[in-house]
């Protein structure tokens, strides 16, 4: 142990002691924070429930998304289509085609800048900047935007006539489905 006035790095037990109790009071203040976070999770969910959108939906998507290896869902969902033509509930297309759902480059690059658009990221691409590929992703980030911008409120007014008429309630007109961060409801 170092000694007082000693100008070691070593800690001492009360120093260590101290060190300690901040890292479990910080990992405290996380999952207290994760918990928070789980709930706000579970209502979302919820809500996306009752608007038609089950959470292995969501799963399935926001996997997609963010997968690394964007090969890594397709081959999951070609063995997945294997099963249901092997259980049936398919049909095997008719031509043999095996690629028959295969995008061509310029779809999976405009459907990447689509989802981005989307989920409201950051209008960069990872390709050359002015490169054809970067113009398509742009394109599809620009066209996310546009669907979220041209349909979101009109859902969100649909969605909530359609909570008021099962509520027995009159749908709020002219409410807007963007309030304050701040406000409470």
């Amino acid at each position: 142990m170092a000694t007082a006035g000693h100008n070691s790095n070593e800690l001492t037990d009360k120093e260590r002691q101290a060190l300690f109790a901040h890292h479990v009071r910080t990992d405290i203040s996380i999952e207290a924070k994760i918990a928070e976070l789980r709930e706000q999770k579970k209502a979302n969910r919820k809500l996306a429930q009752n608007d038609g959108f089950p959470s292995a939906k969501i799963d399935h998507y926001t996997k997609a998304l963010q997968a690394e290896d964007k090969q890594k869902p397709v081959d999951k969902h070609r063995s997945e289509k294997e099963n249901l033509i092997w259980l049936g509930l398919i049909h095997e297309d008719p031509n043999g085609d095996l690629l028959a759902d295969r995008a061509t480059k310029e779809q999976k690059i405009f459907a990447a800048g689509q989802a981005a658009g989307l989920m409201a990221r950051d209008r960069v691409s990872n390709y050359d900047a002015g490169s054809v590929d970067d113009k398509t992703w742009l394109s599809g980030w620009d066209d996310g935007q546009r669907i979220v911008r041209e349909n979101l409120e009109s859902a969100m007014n649909k969605r909530n006539a359609a909570k008021a008429v099962s509520n027995k309630e009159e749908p709020a007109s002219e409410e807007d489905p963007f309030p304050d961060a701040d406000t409470v409801h």
